[in-house]
């Protein structure tokens, strides 16, 4: 733990942690980061003014999507924001986009809502005290995929899902393991050359992980034991969904498989009944907690004021 403290040039260990904050999740909105720390958006935005200051951070911006609204700031770390992170001992590594000039629209969207999702995780957390969630480095993750990869040589797996994490019950001692691929729509359902943005060889990927339980490489990261996993799509719109709740219907076994959209976990919680298990978009909706603990927290932000990708 970083103590109490005021470092030069006036960063403190709290300004540390939205510093560790911004490398964790980079790239990030204003928004977001205030989510992640508790902190204000006013807050946060004087914050950023000085580390930009500094030399630490530097912003970019971007629209709400295609349509009208106020752009929004996305924050990155700087190289020298990167370093001191790295002489300070809270990172090692770093996967940033520091160099780039241009992050395509689509790229951005897609790696925005993976954050929403980690932070309605970390809401759920919050609400359901004795669960504990333990999210994936994306750059531990591809590591691991690799090995995975190596092991399968009969059958290529090529692929690095968005997300990977366990959520562990602590009254019940029990772990399940999560996958997460979030859909907006610009990858194929299904094609004849079955590629690497084609969801039906994605969904023929994940069988092979399953029915060779190669998924058992993360028992030793997430210290848990796992029979079997969760493969979670998160769709930005009902009729992407409905595509592919349609697919996933079509591709037996595939009741691992869970799927939703985004407005519903804006507006209800990871944690509410908003997932269609199998596909099976037509029953009764589930939740990924199981039922006793089903409930529904939403960050308390209105989907007007989030963006939300088309």
């Amino acid at each position: 733990m970083l103590g109490a403290r005021i470092l030069s040039g006036n960063i403190t260990n709290k300004d540390f942690e939205l510093l560790l904050h911004i490398a964790e999740y980079e790239p990030l909105l204003v928004k977001q980061l205030a989510a992640v720390s508790l902190r204000s958006p006013q807050v946060i935005r004087r914050r950023i003014r000085l580390f930009e200051k500094q030399g630490l951070s530097y912003r970019r911006i971007r629209g709400y999507g295609r349509g009208p609204g106020r752009p929004e700031d996305l924050v990155f770390l700087s190289e020298k924001g990167v370093k001191l992170l790295q002489n300070s001992g809270i990172i090692h590594d770093h996967a940033s986009h520091i160099g780039n000039t241009t992050i395509e629209s689509h790229v951005a969207d897609h790696d925005l809502l993976i954050t929403w999702f980690r932070i309605h995780l970390i809401q759920t957390q919050k609400v359901i005290p004795h669960l504990a969630v333990n999210y994936l480095s994306p750059r531990y993750n591809e590591r691991i995929m690799e090995r995975i990869s190596k092991d399968n040589s009969q059958k290529s797996i090529d692929f690095i899902p968005d997300g990977v994490f366990s959520i562990r019950n602590h009254e019940t001692g029990k772990s399940l393991l999560f996958f997460l691929e979030v859909d907006l729509g610009t990858e194929t359902i299904a094609s004849r050359e079955r590629g690497p943005k084609d969801i039906r060889k994605k969904i023929l990927n994940y069988q092979i992980l399953f029915r060779h339980h190669h998924y058992r490489h993360y028992e030793r990261v997430f210290e848990s034991r796992f029979k079997g996993f969760r493969l979670l799509f998160l769709a930005n719109t009902v009729s992407r969904l409905h595509s592919l709740c349609r697919l996933v219907q079509e591709m037996s076994p595939s009741d691992f498989i869970w799927l939703t959209e985004q407005r519903k976990m804006f507006s209800h919680g990871i944690s509410a009944k908003i997932w269609a298990r199998g596909g099976r978009n037509d029953k009764s909706l589930q939740s990924i907690v199981g039922p006793n603990l089903a409930c529904e927290n939403p960050l308390g932000i209105s989907t007007d004021q989030i963006l939300v990708f088309r």
